[in-house]
């Protein structure tokens, strides 16, 4: 069920300790949560033309091949991740930093966090067969770690199209599978795609401009999109723990930033142009 905040909430962008409170005990117990509509429509019209845009010019550019020889992206599944460009209006402060996802991430994560990624993940039509069920890391420690450990990183994304069975919504096993021993993420453990399929599962629908935070160990595969039109979202991932820093932003654009997003992405790459769209 998608958590739907108040008016005021909405108007406001702040909210209640109540819902921070809830929305942060649901992404510990369930795997993920989901608000309803927090990205106003103006900036989600703004930022799926910007999208579609960077989608079309990388696909001219550099898919047609890999199209072709795979028939589709990522062996058929035609899921395709796609690294961003740090600059308008993929690095508004609504993305970045929206209120309720900052206010959500530091009742999980505590206050030291950063962001580790910034790409998207887009499912487009004609997709033959869904993903693989998976995590999106593996253990931190091998075999060796037989406790769960506490969650250390969270996806956050922003659809920009309303998300439905037929636009390939990605198919997710909460209440559980974020909270396994550690040695569960590894090469060695049992594989989620025999277990999963025993297992209950829930297609995530949602309004274009919903945001969705979850932990990076739920495990979740892609589903074939079987529309006309291709089902992107933003996607972020914010870390307390060092991932990555493959995030290239030009100085004039971090010295711009507000305070909170020059520290969410102070161990990136400061002083960089911004990339082409790159895969992934």
């Amino acid at each position: 069920m998608n958590l739907k905040v108040s008016q005021e909430e909405l108007d406001t962008l702040t909210l209640k300790p109540e819902t921070i409170e809830l929305a942060a005990n649901l992404v510990k117990i369930n795997g993920y949560v989901i608000i309803e509509n927090a990205v106003p429509k103006e900036k989600v019209s703004e930022l799926f033309t910007s999208f579609k845009k960077a989608m079309d010019w990388f696909i001219e550019k550099h898919g047609h091949d890999v199209y072709l020889k795979a028939k589709g992206f990522n062996e058929g599944t035609n899921h395709l991740g796609i690294f961003l460009p740090f600059e308008a209006p993929f690095n508004d402060s609504l993305v970045i930093e929206h209120p309720f996802a900052m206010a959500i991430i530091d009742k999980v994560l505590g206050p030291e966090y950063s962001v580790t990624l910034f790409s998207s993940n887009t499912s487009l039509p004609g997709g033959q067969k869904t993903q693989p069920v998976h995590a999106d890391y593996g253990a931190r420690f091998g075999d060796q770690c037989q406790v769960s450990l506490p969650i250390t990183d969270l996806v956050f994304n922003i659809p920009l199209v309303d998300v439905h069975d037929g636009n390939g919504p990605m198919e997710i096993w909460p209440g559980g599978t974020h909270l396994m021993p550690d040695s569960w993420y590894g090469p060695n453990a049992p594989k989620p795609e025999d277990l999963a399929q025993y297992m209950q599962s829930m297609k995530v629908h949602m309004p274009a401009g919903s945001i969705l935070i979850r932990d990076v160990r739920m495990w979740h595969r892609g589903t074939p999109n079987k529309g006309n039109e291709i089902r992107p979202n933003i996607a972020l991932i914010y870390s307390s723990v060092d991932r990555d820093n493959r995030v290239q932003i030009p100085q004039e654009t971090y010295d711009n930033m507000s305070p909170r997003a020059k520290k969410l992405f102070r161990w990136q790459k400061i002083g960089f142009p911004a990339i082409e769209p790159t895969h992934e």
